[in-house]
C-alpha cells in the first residue's frame, strides 16, 4: 500500500515543476492516504464526528424582530448602542414606542425613551406606548425588551371609563402595573385633553393596575376625593374597582342608608350581582328598616343574541308605618311581578313566543315603601294588563295557530279578568278560483273564503283568590267556529260591489236558566252544565265609490285650489231574529207582575248570546277629506298642500225589520291638523234623530218616541292638542359672534360686551279634552280637563320639565310633577317633585352623583321623603 503510494507520488512529481502545482499535489496526497486508510478497514476514530447533545444552542433572548425608525439614526457598534433621534419609533411584537429620543442597548435589551423637550428642558410631548390596543403616555421610560419590565415617569393611561395618572409606574409584565402618587378621574373633558385639570379626582399614594383581556382591576390604598383640586372629607381605607371586561363577575351592589321617621334607620337597595352562565344574570337588592319593614327586589335578565331576550322582576315588601300600638300604625304586604320576553324575529319565522306580564297586589302603587310610583305617575294608573302568546305558522300551509293568555287587573277594586287559555286557528282569505297567473278579472276570480276557530276559557276573580280553587268556580268556556264567503267586483268602472256571507257556530259546556222566586221576590239564575250549541248567520251587500270636487282659483293668488274628496258607501245587512222559539236559543220566565220575560240560555257565555231581534238594515256612510293648495316659496314645486279636514266620517242606518224607531243615531267623527301639525283636533258626536219626552216636569230621565226629525246631541267629545316651540314662530336667524367659549363653554358665544349668548330650547304641550253627555237626560253631564306639559333649558346644562292637569268641573289641579336636571360636567343633579297626586303629597327625590357607570353607585348622594307625608 505504501509502495503504491510512493510510485504515484514520484510519477506526479516528475510531471509538475511549479511550486503551486507541488502544493496542490501534496494536499491531494494527504487526502488520498486518508481515504485509503479508511478503505483498509482499520477502525480509526473520526475526530470531526461529535455527538449531537454535546453542543447546546443558546436560545435567542429576543423572540421577534425589532423594527426601528427615526429621523436620525446613530449606531455605536463597539458599545452595541443605537440612538434614534426625532420621530423615533420602536416596534417589537405587539409593543410600540413612539418618542422624540430613544436609546437601545443591544447587550442588555434595555430601551430608554424620552419625550420631546423645549429650549428650557421641559418635556412638551409625551412618549406613546401601545401594547395589545392598550395606550400609555410617559415623559421618560426605561423598558427591557427581554423581560418586558420597566419603569416610567409621569404616566397617563385609560382603563374603561377611568383616566389614571401617576408620577411613577413600574411595569412587571404585560398585565400588572404598580404606580406611585396616582390620581383617577372619569372627567370627559380631561380625558379628551380639553382641560389640563379634572373637575374631580381620586388621589392615592399606591395603586395597582391589572389589564388582562378578561379581567381588569384597579386596586388602591387609602384614597381621598378632590373636587376642583380641593380635598373633601370623602376618604376610603382602600379602593377596589373590578372591571371584568368581556366576562361578568359577581359583586356587591352599593345602596344607601339613613333614617326615616315612620320606618326608622335603614339600609336600602344594597344587594348582590351574580352572573349565572353565559346568557343569564341575577341582581338581588334588599332593604331593612329598624321598625320592622323590609323588602326584596329580584331582577333576572337573560339574553341570547339573535334568539331571545327578557327580564323577570319579582318584588316583595312588608311595609310597616309608625310604631305598633299607635293609632296611625299600619302593616301592608305588597308584591309585584314583571316579566317581558321578546323573541328575535329571525330566530324562527314559523314559531314565535312573546310575553308581557305586569301583576301586582292591590296596594302596591298606593302604599309601597318607595316613592317612585308617585314620582312617575303610576298612582294614576287604575288598570294593568298582561299577555303571553305562542304563534305557530306552517310552510306551504295557510293555517296559523296561536295560543294566548291574557289578564286585566283593576287596581282599585282588585278584580282580575283572565282568559286562560285562548286558542285560535286561523285561515286567512283564500281565492280558490283565482287564475294561476295574471290578475283577477271577474267576480268568480275574486271569490274568497276564510275560517277561524277560537277556544276560550274566561275567569273572573280577585287578587286574593288568584290561583286558588275558588278562582275556577265561575269560569266560563266556549268555542267559536266562524267562516266567511264573499266576492268583490267593479260596476260601470266607478263602483265597487262587495257581497259577504258569515256563519258562526258556538259550543259551550255551561248555560243558564232563570226563574222567579216569589218567596224572596228575586229572579234566580241557575247554571246548567252540559254541552250546548247555537248557530247564527248573516249577510251583507255594499256599494262604494269615490267622488272628487275641485275648485280652482285665480292664477298668482295665495290659494291655488281646494279639493274635496268624498267616499259614499251604501250597504244592506240582514240577520234573522234568533230569539224565536223555532231556534230554541231563548227561554222565558214569569215575573211578579205576571209578565213573560225572554232571556237567552247563552247570555252569560264567554262567546256571547245570539241576537234577539231581526235586522234588515241599510247603512249609509260618508268619508270626507278636504285639502287646499297654496303658494309656497319653500317648496321646490312652488305649492304646498294643507289638509283642512284629514277625515270627517258620518254614518247612520235604517232598520226595515223594526216596528218603530227605525233610524239609528247619527255618528260623526273627524280629525285634522293645523299649523304644520302643531295643533291636532279630534272630535266625535252622536245625534239622536227622535224626540225625547219626559213623563213629568220633575223627571230627570226621558225616553224616545217614534217622531223622527227632532235632532238632539246625545254626546259630544272634542280634544285639542297644541304643541308650542320656537320653530312655530319662524326660524330665528343665528347671529355671528366673534368670541366662543372653551372647555365647558363651547355652546356659549359672547358679544362685544362679553355677554353670553346661547339658544334656549323650550316646548309646551297643551291638551284640552271636553265631553258632554246627555243621552236621555234632561241635563247634560259635562267634563273638561286641561293638560299641560313642557320643558325648557334656561342654559345649555340646565333642563326643567313639568306637567300638570286641571279639572274645570272641580276646579282642582290633578297630578303635578316638576323635574330639574343639571349637568355638572362629571356629575349629574336630578330633583323630582310630585306636589300633587292621587294618594301622596310633597313627594320628592334628590340625587347627585357621578355620571360614569363605574362609580355611579359608589359616589352619590340621595335624599327622598318616601311618601311618609313629611314636610318638604
Amino acid at each position: 500500500m505504501i509502495n503504491f503510494d510512493t510510485k504515484i507520488f514520484l510519477n506526479l512529481l516528475t510531471l509538475t515543476n511549479s511550486k503551486l502545482k507541488y502544493n496542490i499535489l501534496c494536499q491531494f496526497f494527504l487526502i488520498f492516504n486518508i481515504l485509503l486508510a479508511q478503505d483498509d478497514g482499520k477502525n480509526v476514530p473520526d475526530s470531526s464526528q461529535i455527538s449531537a447533545d454535546t453542543i447546546k444552542i443558546q436560545k435567542e433572548k429576543l423572540e421577534d424582530v425589532i423594527n426601528t425608525q427615526g429621523d436620525e439614526i446613530r449606531n455605536i457598534f463597539s458599545k452595541k448602542l443605537t440612538y434614534l433621534i426625532h420621530n423615533a419609533k420602536v416596534t417589537y411584537q405587539d409593543m410600540s414606542i413612539d418618542a422624540d429620543y430613544i436609546v437601545m442597548d443591544w447587550n442588555t435589551g434595555d430601551v430608554f425613551a424620552r419625550g420631546k423637550v423645549d429650549s428650557l428642558g421641559r418635556i412638551i410631548d409625551h412618549i406613546k406606548f401601545t401594547q395589545g390596543g392598550k395606550n400609555f403616555e410617559y415623559t421618560e421610560a426605561m423598558l427591557n425588551m427581554n423581560t418586558k419590565q420597566g419603569t416610567a415617569f409621569h404616566v397617563r393611561t385609560e382603563e374603561d371609563e377611568m383616566a389614571i395618572l401617576a408620577e411613577k409606574a413600574k411595569r412587571m409584565n404585560d398585565q400588572d402595573y404598580y404606580m406611585r402618587r396616582s390620581i383617577m378621574t372619569t372627567d370627559e373633558y380631561f380625558k379628551a385633553k380639553k382641560d389640563s385639570l379634572p373637575d374631580y379626582h381620586l388621589s392615592t399614594n399606591k395603586l395597582k393596575l391589572i389589564t388582562g383581556k378578561n379581567k381588569k382591576t384597579i386596586v388602591a390604598g387609602p384614597t381621598t376625593m378632590y373636587i376642583e383640586q380641593v380635598p373633601t372629607p370623602f376618604m376610603l381605607p382602600f379602593l377596589y374597582l373590578p372591571s371584568s371586561g368581556k366576562n361578568r363577575e359577581a359583586g356587591i351592589l352599593i345602596g344607601t342608608f339613613g333614617e326615616r321617621q315612620s320606618k326608622g334607620f335603614y339600609l336600602e337597595r344594597w344587594g348582590i350581582y351574580i352572573p349565572m352562565g353565559e346568557y343569564l344574570d341575577l341582581e338581588t337588592r334588599f332593604g331593612v328598616y329598624t321598625k320592622g319593614s323590609w323588602m326584596v327586589d329580584n331582577r333576572i335578565r337573560y339574553l341570547k343574541r339573535y334568539k331571545y331576550s327578557g327580564n323577570l322582576n319579582l318584588i316583595y315588601e312588608k311595609n310597616i308605618n309608625s310604631t305598633k300600638g299607635l293609632s296611625d300604625y299600619s302593616e301592608v304586604k305588597n308584591y309585584r311581578a314583571l316579566w317581558t320576553h321578546s323573541q328575535d324575529p329571525k330566530a324562527n319565522p314559523n314559531l314565535s313566543f312573546n310575553a308581557s306580564v305586569n301583576f301586582m297586589s292591590q296596594n302596591y302603587y298606593n302604599n309601597s315603601i318607595y316613592n317612585q310610583n308617585a314620582l312617575y305617575g303610576n298612582v294614576n294608573n287604575n288598570q294593568t294588563s298582561s299577555s303571553i302568546s305562542l304563534v305557530k305558522r306552517f310552510n306551504n300551509n295557510p293555517l296559523t295557530v296561536s295560543l294566548n293568555t291574557s289578564a286585566s287587573q283593576n287596581i282599585s277594586s282588585g278584580q282580575v279578568s283572565m282568559t286562560l287559555p285562548n286558542l285560535s286557528v286561523t285561515m286567512p282569505q283564500i281565492y280558490p278560483f283565482k287564475p294561476k297567473s295574471g290578475p283577477k278579472r271577474n267576480i268568480l276570480h275574486n271569490l274568497y273564503m276564510d275560517y277561524k276557530m277560537n277556544l276560550q276559557n274566561s275567569v273572573t276573580t280577585t287578587t286574593e283568590d288568584m290561583f286558588s280553587s275558588r278562582m275556577f268556580d265561575d269560569s266560563r268556556n266556549g268555542m267559536r267556529n266562524s267562516t266567511s264567503l264573499g266576492t268583490t267586483t267593479t260596476l260601470f268602472s266607478y263602483f265597487q260591489l262587495g257581497v259577504t256571507g258569515n256563519y258562526k257556530e258556538i259550543w259551550t259546556t255551561k248555560t243558564i236558566r232563570k226563574e222567579y222566586d216569589s218567596l224572596t221576590n228575586q229572579t234566580l239564575t241557575i247554571d246548567k252544565n252540559g254541552f250546548k250549541t247555537y248557530r247564527t248567520f248573516d249577510g251583507s251587500l255594499n256599494l262604494t265609490t269615490t267622488l272628487y270636487g275641485m275648485a280652482n282659483f285665480k292664477k298668482g293668488g295665495m290659494i291655488q285650489a281646494i279639493r274635496h274628496m268624498i267616499s259614499p258607501t251604501i250597504s244592506y245587512n240582514y240577520m234573522p231574529d234568533f230569539s224565536k222559539d223555532s231556534w230554541g236559543y231563548y227561554g222565558t220566565y214569569t215575573d211578579k207582575d205576571g209578565k213573560e220575560i225572554k232571556y237567552s240560555y247563552f247570555e252569560r257565555g264567554v262567546m256571547g248570546a245570539p241576537s234577539s231581534y231581526e235586522s234588515s238594515s241599510v247603512n249609509l256612510s260618508f268619508a270626507n277629506n278636504l285639502e287646499m293648495k297654496v303658494r309656497s316659496k319653500k317648496e321646490t314645486s312652488g305649492v304646498k298642500k294643507i289638509k283642512l279636514l284629514e277625515s270627517l266620517n258620518i254614518n247612520t242606518s235604517y232598520n226595515f225589520a223594526a216596528d218603530s224607531l227605525n233610524w239609528s243615531p247619527i255618528y260623526a267623527t273627524g280629525s285634522t291638523s293645523l299649523f304644520n301639525s302643531k295643533l291636532r283636533v279630534n272630535y266625535a258626536m252622536r245625534i239622536n234623530p227622535y224626540k225625547i219626552v219626559f213623563d213629568t216636569p220633575e223627571s230627570v230621565t226621558g225616553h224616545e218616541v217614534d217622531e223622527f226629525g227632532h235632532f238632539s246631541i246625545a254626546s259630544y267629545t272634542m280634544g285639542l292638542n297644541f304643541s308650542l316651540e320656537p320653530s312655530l314662530f319662524g326660524e330665528k336667524k343665528n347671529r355671528t359672534y366673534k368670541k366662543q367659549g372653551t372647555i365647558r363653554y363651547e355652546k356659549y358665544y359672547f358679544d362685544d360686551n362679553d355677554y353670553a349668548r346661547f339658544n334656549i330650547p323650550w316646548r309646551l304641550d297643551i291638551g284640552v279634552n271636553y265631553t258632554s253627555t246627555r243621552e236621555y237626560n234632561r241635563d247634560a253631564r259635562v267634563s273638561a280637563t286641561v293638560n299641560l306639559s313642557g320643558e325648557i333649558s334656561p342654559s345649555p346644562y340646565w333642563k326643567i320639565t313639568a306637567s300638570t292637569n286641571y279639572d274645570m268641573d272641580t276646579k282642582k289641579l290633578g297630578y303635578t310633577r316638576l323635574s330639574l336636571m343639571r349637568d355638572l360636567r362629571s356629575f349629574n343633579i336630578n330633583f323630582d317633585w310630585a306636589p300633587i297626586s292621587s294618594s301622596y303629597n310633597r313627594t320628592w327625590n334628590f340625587y347627585i352623583g357621578i355620571k360614569a357607570s363605574i362609580l355611579r353607585d359608589a359616589l352619590k348622594y340621595e335624599a327622598k321623603n318616601f311618601n311618609d307625608q313629611s314636610g318638604f
